[in-house]
């Protein structure tokens, strides 16, 4: 029996292998990290070392793309081989797991995967030594006199025979076993060049015919588990970055995606190695003459030195002293003009040396240019006005210098001024045009070309040779010349910059005899000034201490009443004295909230914390709920609030509602306290559009109580700032709500102001600009919102440490039909809701300081369990933390809502609703 059952296991795990080496994926979905080794033959650009030794170029570059495509991380180790010869052994014995780049043979061998898609497109070559100026790209009259080495296993490649039976180069090939052969054979000088691969270009040979586009790949092992992750994770690479490519080879192939020069193009250049050029000498930073070293510089004449030495030759510069640019081929010994407008069809033009936008220069106020705008240009940079003549239907304005356009747009004679994007920026350096702004045309770009005269020879090799400057190089030259240099600028814009200083200094001097004569006296008002400033800082030091004191006041007159009205309460037998007690209670803890939230909101608004949320709310529904509310406030001082919303409608206005009715409350609720008893207060609001998703707001509410006095009304958004006579003394406050109200206010990009006379009474206008939305009535108007009665019959889990607290939470909650059950601590709620049974838990009340785990990592637990609500459970959190800072904590850790204590019953019932009913 033992056995049997010894086969039996033995058996079992036998089909687990074969199970898991039989699975296409197999590792690939269990592996985090798969180590691949990959053949590495040493090919300039392709793999290389650099000076650390650490591997790079093309190929390591996209296979750690590939690696990011793969839903599996691949980890390369790169195997270093001397010769390419040896890479297929290796890769059949398992040595290594990848061969690249490869091109798929005629006919391949069946235990190797080509990929689908290639990682590389080049072409075939022929090539020779760069000193064989005997020999030319393209010239096959050369090319067919040449001995030339091929490999015997390139000349089977498809189409090779005919291709060079063609070029008449077949009968004169020799050959050799491989790559290697053939380079040694050029470098002793048996043969004239080589045909290969583009690959094995290196930076003693240049190319002289190119053919035979050859596609090359990644090979692997048809056996290897992990051949149809690279090659999906290949094709998603092709798909999602399609220039991916493109941009390996300009990276480290610029050279060999560029056409070299031909025959004619290098005679011609031979015999002109000079060429003389004409530019503006006065064009910064594009070009312009530099008296100190008595030389052309800038963008175009640095490129232009750049592709001198791409090419071969120099140039030399002089400037353009004609009206039109091109007259300078008739008037002097001219061969090549810059910069002009490449899509201008006169002459021959080459591709663009450098590409810029125009610009415009405009005053800081001008608002956006119409069709008919009046744009200045230099007359003699007629590419600008060639370019806008094109493209645009501006009425053109020309002035004969920059400063002479600048100043139009000073004086009004033009709309703006348009010049090159270098240009602008370099004007808009100067410190006589700092009022001055830049801004951008729509889509008007302007190639910088050269233009030739009429030499199509000349043409063809500078378009070849702008190719060969790479981007790079490019960026490097254009980089440096537009930097802002202090020398560029005169003497009088370096003075022009410190016009303010200059003036204040020349005011100094001015006046320093008046300053001397008058300095017994200045010395006395010094005195006086100090001891003003000495005298208000006692006053404010004073304030503080009047602070302290009031708010000592202030917080046990509350407390005061809460203890006695509790003692009271207590010993009373009478129902209706028990609820005169318990009104009082809430009355005086309300007051003793108010307090201290405007301590806390003013701490916040001096250390720059506050935080607008804003929303957007239904207007006339917000303005109205504020209204309801202050009318139980207006018959408790019996003053009537007379609102009147005539003015304003029914739109989505873009607010922050907490902090927009704090303001409206704030003033509103002083002007009931402050108003006679019989009288009222009228609270108007209007709205103004400005434009769709504009409106203007304008807010009046106006008292007719005691008023306010002149010297007041100077400090009334002070901290701490009250007024004390026979009627405010009878009014509870804690002398910041002005304050709080005129930073909101001002946070908001809003202004607020006060009209006050004593014993007739006080207007406040606040003024809002708000963005809008309208409205569709007939979706608001069938709009359902859930009620309280959605509550009936839930569950909650409680999760309270103070008993006091939770006992206060369960009666509400209890009240409203809920059904509670308690955690003591931030362990218990995680170990009660992870082993409670699905639906068990409606809602989790979270308190956030809580013994061995708090809140905020018991919601953190939860979120990231297993059980089957764990991510769509509502979890509010009630804590006493009370600052953004607080409330940014608990949404990150993954609750729902947060809700301060002492707690308000009726937004603690909306929050319930409003959460229960979205998950339902």
């Amino acid at each position: 029996m033992w056995a049997k059952l010894k086969y039996i296991c033995i058996i079992c795990l036998l089909l687990s292998a074969v199970c898991i080496f039989d699975s296409d994926t197999a590792s690939a979905d269990e592996l985090s990290t798969v180590k691949l080794k990959v053949g590495f033959c040493r090919l300039d650009g392709f793999f290389e070392y650099d000076s650390n030794g650490d591997e790079y170029g093309y190929g390591v570059d996209y296979l750690d793309e590939i690696s990011r495509f793969s839903s599996i991380h691949f980890d390369y180790s790169y195997i270093k081989v001397k010769s390419w010869e040896e890479l297929p052994g290796l890769l059949k014995s398992g040595s290594i797991d990848i061969i690249m780049p490869a091109s798929e043979p005629v006919n391949a061998s069946s235990e190797l995967s080509f990929t689908t898609e290639d990682i590389m497109t080049t072409y075939h070559a022929i090539m020779t030594k760069k000193n064989r100026g005997d020999l030319y790209y393209d010239d096959y009259s050369s090319i067919g006199r040449m001995k030339i080495a091929i490999t015997k296993q390139l000349l089977d490649y498809v189409g090779m025979k005919s291709y060079l039976k063609s070029i008449n180069v077949y009968k004169n090939l020799v050959y050799y076993n491989d790559y290697n052969e053939c380079k040694q054979a050029l470098d002793d000088e048996k043969v004239d060049g080589v045909i290969s691969n583009v690959m094995d270009l290196t930076d003693d040979m240049k190319i002289l015919n190119k053919f035979s586009v050859s596609h090359n790949y990644i090979v692997m092992k048809n056996t290897n588990p992990y051949y149809k992750n690279v090659n999906k994770a290949l094709t998603e690479l092709k798909l999602a970055e399609p220039t991916f490519e493109n941009a390996l080879n300009v990276k480290y192939y610029p050279d060999r995606i560029n056409t070299p020069l031909g025959k004619y193009e290098e005679n011609y250049l031979r015999k002109n190695n000079t060429l003389n050029v004409a530019v503006y000498d006065d064009y910064k930073p594009i070009s312009y003459y530099d008296k100190k070293s008595h030389k052309y510089k800038g963008i175009a004449v640095d490129l232009m030195d750049k592709l001198g030495e791409k090419l071969g030759i120099k140039f030399r510069y002089f400037a353009i002293n004609t009206k039109d640019p091109y007259d300078m081929f008739n008037s002097t010994k001219t061969d090549i003009v810059l910069p002009v407008y490449v899509d201008d069809l006169m002459y021959y033009k080459t591709k663009s040396l450098f590409d810029s936008d125009i610009n415009y220069i405009t005053k800081s106020s001008y608002g956006t240019l119409n069709d008919n705008a009046r744009i200045a240009v230099v007359k003699k940079y007629k590419y600008i006005s060639d370019c806008l003549k094109n493209k645009t239907k501006y009425n053109i304005v020309e002035y004969d210098t920059i400063e002479d356009a600048c100043n139009g747009v000073n004086d009004g004679e033009v709309d703006a001024f348009a010049t090159s994007t270098y240009n602008a920026k370099f004007i808009i350096q100067n410190p006589r045009y700092r009022k001055l702004d830049i801004r951008e045309f729509d889509n008007i770009s302007l190639p910088f070309g050269l233009a030739i005269n009429n030499n199509s020879i000349l043409e063809s090799a500078l378009n070849k040779g702008i190719q060969y400057i790479t981007s790079e190089e490019r960026k490097n030259i254009i980089d440096k010349d537009t930097a802002y240099k202090w020398s560029d600028l005169s003497w009088y814009d370096k003075l022009y910059s410190y016009i303010d200083i200059l003036s204040f200094v020349s005011f100094i001097l001015v006046f320093a005899v008046i300053g001397i004569l008058i300095y017994i006296n200045s010395k006395k008002k010094f005195i006086e000034q100090i001891q003003q400033k000495s005298d208000e800082a006692i006053k404010a030091s004073r304030a503080k201490t009047d602070f302290l004191s009031r708010m000592s006041h202030e917080i046990r007159t509350p407390m005061n009443a809460i203890l006695g009205m509790a003692a009271i309460g207590r010993s009373s037998t009478e129902i209706k004295k028990k609820d005169e007690c318990i009104d009082q209670i809430i009355d005086s803890g309300n007051f003793l909230l108010q307090i201290i939230n405007d301590i806390l909101d003013m701490n916040k608004i001096e250390q720059n914390k506050i935080e607008l949320k804003e929303e957007y709310v239904e207007s006339m529904d917000f303005v109205g709920s504020i209204k309801k509310m202050l009318e139980a406030n207006a018959k408790k001082y019996n003053v009537e609030l007379r609102a009147d919303f005539s003015k304003y409608r029914s739109f989505l206005i873009k607010i922050d509602p907490l902090r927009t009715k704090q303001i409206y409350v704030n003033i509103i609720n002083n002007a009931l306290k402050f108003s006679n008893s019989g009288s009222y207060v009228d609270w108007i609001m209007e709205v103004e559009d400005i434009d769709e998703k504009l409106v203007h707001i304008h807010c009046v509410i106006r008292d007719y109580g005691c008023g306010m006095s002149k010297e007041f009304q100077k400090k009334m958004f002070m901290p701490f700032e009250q007024e004390y006579n026979e009627f405010t003394n009878k009014v509870e406050g804690t002398g910041l709500g002005l304050t709080i109200v005129k930073n909101l206010v001002e946070i908001m990009g809003g202004t607020i102001e006060c009209e006050s006379e004593p014993m007739k009474g006080t207007t406040f206008t606040i003024d809002f600009d708000r963005e809008v939305h309208s409205i569709d009535e007939a979706k608001r108007n069938s709009a359902v919102k859930p009620d309280e009665s959605i509550l009936k019959d839930k569950n909650v889990l409680l999760a309270e440490d103070n008993d006091i607290n939770a006992a206060v939470a369960m009666e509400i909650l209890k009240a409203h039909g809920m059904n509670v059950e308690r955690a003591k601590d931030g362990q218990e709620v995680v170990d009660m809701y992870l082993k409670s049974a699905e639906g068990r838990y409606d809602v989790i009340l979270m308190d956030v300081r809580m013994p061995k785990i708090d809140g905020m990592q018991a919601t953190k637990i939860i979120r990231n369990s297993s059980h089957e609500r764990a991510k769509s459970i509502p979890i509010i959190a009630m804590t006493a933390d009370a600052f953004d800072e607080d409330m940014k904590r608990t949404m990150q850790a993954g609750m729902n809502a947060h809700l301060t204590k002492p707690i308000d019953i009726k937004m603690l019932i909306k929050t319930l609703v409003s959460l229960i009913h979205k998950e339902n």
